[in-house]
């Protein structure tokens, strides 16, 4: 079933990409021809249009956020109307993908790193490199709103280049970021300080920057707690590890192991891959991870589990009823093993869809997104992750932070030296991704199985046969 699943959305991807290699002599995601002189990025404020933008429809947050930049875009060009519609996160690529098909896709539309990759070589979006080096050529930009509520100068320096270019694909920006994602522990503080842990900030060793030796100490410590006071069914911690390539890979990447190497061949039966699945089966085996085949009721999010490994705005659990007064976070635990430690990074963003009649319009959208005032206004209104813009990072006094002043927000900025994205897909054809990315989480989730992680070898095995057979051309 896997492998027709894998196959059907090659077929799917396939047929979109058929679509977008005929358009005629326009080429706007791949091979655009739009020289940057020939964008307008000061419209006249009068202009007239109609855009649509898709949002996750799960995602209320997003929602809010995205809202209260349409309302203040109308302030900006009062006759552009902005209507939203909405995408499941579960099957973003094919619902993307199949709209295209029936010319329905939205204006703008959501994406993030590695999603995006599915769509590159269909030209679902248009490369926005040419509009970022319009933007840099203007004087002022009518929409790059400063703190002042003024058009300003637009400068690529403005941003952390490591997250923006996470957009981008052969050298090309499809993808604008929203925030600078990356993963973090967050913490049940009362779950830990019952368990004994040591949260003093003079002496825990919970704190940014802490090793994988330190996270399973305290693992330990509060295991035995759970096990000594009725929670022998509850578990230590999400981690998150058998569906999301932000925690296995770079996980992978500490341990010294590769996916695919640099000549674009499968590159995961290593002595390091063997270490890193390992260390995930004895996670299992100590019970600080459920099983994967074994389902559970307690979570962080009810306030079951210690800890969790995610990249989410704070707000997301720190409102939430368990996690009231409970939530705290730290940077993610720092695998030395091999001195090379990472931590796993990433976008969600918005792009351009190829289709789209009022590009100008939408990029100028996407500018006032990227603007100081754009990324304060959407702080206000949910977005709790770090700003894109370097001008932002002090939680202190930039909005993303107000309201959550007393808890460890520098968790996520701390270690830019670590962060990585799954770019190994770049590697080899960007149709292989679908592939890739199951056979790989499938390893993961094969090693959470009790029974399977006692051939490791066999694990191995099985996730070199299916990244084989996703890197071939259907």
């Amino acid at each position: 079933m896997r492998k027709i699943l894998t196959v059907l959305l090659a077929g799917i991807m396939a047929a979109v990409l058929f679509v977008g290699c005929n358009r005629g002599t326009e080429k706007p995601g791949g091979g655009s021809t739009v020289k940057p002189e020939d964008i307008n990025v000061n419209l006249d404020p009068n202009t007239t249009a109609a855009l649509e933008i898709m949002v996750p429809g799960g995602n209320a947050n997003e929602r809010t956020m995205i809202d209260c930049l349409i309302e203040d875009f109308k302030d900006l060009f009062p006759n552009v109307t902005i209507d939203m519609t909405y995408v499941s996160v579960d099957n973003y690529v094919s619902a993307v993908g199949q709209q295209q098909l029936a010319e329905t896709l939205p204006d703008i539309v959501w994406s993030n790193s590695p999603d995006f990759y599915d769509l590159v070589e269909s030209e679902t979006f248009i490369d926005l490199t040419p509009y970022i080096q319009a933007n840099e050529m203007a004087e002022t930009v009518y929409t790059y709103r400063d703190e002042n509520n003024q058009p300003s100068k637009f400068s690529s320096e403005d941003f952390y280049t490591e997250f923006f270019d996470m957009g981008t694909a052969n050298g090309k920006n499809y993808v604008i970021p929203r925030s600078c994602d990356t993963v973090i522990t967050f913490l049940n503080t009362e779950i830990l300080s019952n368990a004994g842990v040591d949260l003093n900030p003079e002496t825990t060793k919970v704190k940014n920057g802490w090793t994988w030796d330190d996270f399973m100490d305290v693992c330990a410590q509060v295991r035995t707690w759970m096990d000594n006071n009725g929670m022998s069914n509850n578990y230590v911690i999400d981690a998150n590890l058998t569906s999301w390539l932000s925690v296995c890979y770079p996980m992978l990447l500490s341990y010294g192991a590769e996916v695919i190497d640099e000549n674009g061949n499968v590159a995961i039966d290593s002595e390091a891959t063997r270490q890193c699945l390992e260390m995930v089966a004895e996670m299992v085996e100590k019970r600080y991870i459920n099983d994967s085949t074994v389902a559970t009721t307690g979570s962080y999010d009810n306030g079951k589990s210690a800890m969790l490994f995610q990249s989410a705005s704070v707000s997301l659990y720190a409102d939430r009823v368990a996690l009231r007064d409970k939530c705290d976070l730290v940077s993610f635990p720092l695998i030395t093993i091999n001195n090379t430690p990472k931590i796993g990074a990433g976008i969600a963003g918005y792009a351009i869809s190829s289709q789209s009649e009022n590009k100008e319009v939408a990029w100028a959208f996407l500018t006032y997104l990227l603007s100081y005032t754009g990324q304060q206004e959407m702080a206000l209104n949910g977005l709790n992750l770090a700003s894109i813009r370097q001008d932002l990072s002090d939680y202190t006094t930039a909005n993303w932070g107000k309201g959550y002043e007393t808890l460890n927000l520098s968790a996520y900025t701390y270690g830019s030296e670590y962060k990585v994205s799954a770019d190994f897909f770049t590697r080899t054809t960007l149709t292989a991704k679908a592939g890739l990315q199951q056979a790989l989480t499938q390893m993961f989730n094969n090693a959470c199985n009790a029974e399977k992680a006692k051939d490791i070898d066999s694990i191995i095995a099985t996730a070199v046969r299916d990244m084989e057979d996703a890197m071939i051309e259907y």
